[in-house]
């Protein structure tokens, strides 16, 4: 008896926390906005306006017809239930998890027609059901205050919408941290092979439009932007703020909810445009990645002599460009008239015979670090005479400081240096590359740079066992435009490419 005291003891205690915590996110589902008003009094019959007769003003067939309505852009997720708040004189609103603020999304659009001449509308999506493809909605748009909770079903339509190119916005509308944090165990859910990373100062979807370099809530200001990105490729396919943007947005105030923390007008806007341009711009490199898999009947015959661009795995965003590796053979094989079987092939540095491989490619947009075992197996293989290529994705510094960082611990007595333009890499391949064309991030930044930058690491003699591209190649190798991303043209990424892969094959 007295077991099951303490059982039913924990058990209500248990049921008491449960309580506690969904009461606490209850807390942040409450109306934002002034309460409604009065109920207009009712006039006496005899004081009631005539009715007008219909139609009160016939359209003449020589009046201009209504303009079509235009694209949807932002599709605002239908989710999760209601509460009933009752205000001090005794109204009643409804509150939807989903509708906080129903003008959120309908004045971020307002600005975008405002500042950026863009005319796109949103349409409330249900998440039942839901089979929308990217080309009809761009964006969904989840917003609230309490947790999300998908079912297997939800999860894998959002699945299929994000790898077929489509981007997420998950607006915690008034700072919660129960809405925020389960945002980010569902993208987890939703695509756990993906990386979530924190977005750095200079990722290009900061600076789409405006450079929110710095910003305000209400409770931080003039500090830095924050939010949360899933990487699908290079991409960021889902956004999640921790912070609110649509209470920003509207320019309301959500003074019921006494934790609510929210971007300011100012700073919620500039991020809102930041987010609307980046979903556009990379709305094509997000249908390249979707497809980044077909092969082509050329890429491979039985009789050749295979080539494999060895691709190394890290805890890391590692697979930046899917199809770019891909890209680069087939323009090599076009090009060169080399007769070899290509494949790319993902490899783990301590798991796999690094020994198989020409060289290894390694490419990255954010931190990363090796394991011992990892270092120990990349050094053996490169002080054995292999090669490793290194590829800054979109030319970010959070990946190029995890570079240096990694090949100081690997050899802490060598240093990268600047290849000189004489060097074979730039003479002596199959293309001669005294000149470079870049994006226009590049040449905004280095308006002087006209030759193409390679750093590398020598371990004896003259060769370079470690090439590093501080600007990205693979979205040049891809071939669509990647807004803002500080890399070579396709043209001259291909080329590059190629040498590097020559050299690497003939030494």
């Amino acid at each position: 008896m007295k077991n099951t005291s303490r059982y039913s003891r924990a058990l209500l205690a248990a049921a008491l926390a449960a309580l506690a915590a969904h009461a606490d996110e209850n807390e942040f589902l409450r109306p934002v906005g002034l309460p409604p008003r009065a109920k207009p009094q009712m006039r006496q019959g005899g004081e009631a306006l005539p009715p007008l007769p219909l139609p009160a003003t016939p359209l003449r067939r020589s009046e201009k017809k209504r303009p079509p309505a235009p694209s949807s852009m932002i599709g605002k997720v239908i989710w999760g239930s209601f509460l009933d708040y009752t205000w001090e004189n005794g109204e009643v609103s409804r509150v939807y998890d989903w509708n906080m603020v129903p003008a959120d999304c309908q004045s971020l659009l307002r600005a975008a027609y405002k500042h950026l001449n863009l005319d796109y509308k949103v349409e409330s999506t249900p998440l039942e059901g839901f089979q929308a493809t990217p080309a009809e909605i761009p964006v969904l748009y989840f917003s609230g205050g309490r947790s999300l909770n998908f079912t297997e079903r939800h999860r894998e339509s959002l699945r299929t919408y994000l790898l077929a190119g489509g981007m997420v916005w998950f607006d915690s509308v008034v700072g919660s941290p129960y809405f925020y944090k389960s945002a980010l165990a569902e993208l987890q859910a939703i695509l756990p092979e993906a990386q979530i990373r924190r977005l750095p100062e200079d990722h290009p979807l900061f600076h789409m439009v405006d450079d929110s370099v710095r910003v305000s809530t209400k409770t931080r200001h003039d500090a830095l932007p924050v939010l949360d990105g899933l990487y699908v490729g290079s991409r960021i396919a889902a956004v999640v703020s921790p912070y609110g943007l649509g209470v920003g947005w509207d320019n309301a105030a959500p003074d019921l909810i006494k934790r609510a923390d929210y971007y300011d007008h100012a700073s919620s806007v500039r991020i809102g445009l930041n987010l609307i341009a980046y979903a556009m711009g990379y709305f094509r490199v997000g249908q390249s990645h979707a497809k980044a898999q077909t092969f082509r009947d050329e890429d491979a015959e039985p009789d050749a002599d295979p080539v494999v661009f060895a691709q190394i795995r890290t805890g890391g965003v590692w697979n930046t460009e899917p199809g770019g590796a891909n890209a680069l053979l087939r323009f090599m094989r076009k090009n060169l008239r080399v007769k070899a079987n290509y494949f790319v092939k993902t490899v783990r540095l301590d798991v796999d015979p690094l020994a198989d491989y020409s060289f290894l490619y390694l490419a990255g947009l954010s931190d990363f670090s090796f394991s011992e075992a990892e270092r120990a197996a990349l050094r053996r293989y490169l002080q054995e005479g292999g090669y490793l290529l290194i590829d800054n994705a979109l030319g970010l510094s959070e990946f190029q400081s995890a570079v240096y960082r990694e090949l100081g611990i690997l050899f802490p007595d060598r240093r990268t240096e600047r290849i000189p333009a004489s060097h074979a890499l730039f003479t002596q391949g199959p293309f001669k590359l005294a000149t470079a064309r870049y994006t226009p991030a590049v040449r905004a930044k280095h308006p002087g740079l006209a030759t193409p930058v390679l750093e590398g690491l020598r371990l004896s003699g003259d060769g370079y066992q470690v090439l590093y591209s501080p600007f990205d190649l693979a979205a040049g190798w891809q071939g669509d435009d990647h807004p803002l991303c500080f890399g070579y043209e396709s043209g001259d990424a291909l080329m590059l490419g190629a040498n590097l892969l020559t050299y690497c094959l003939t030494h």
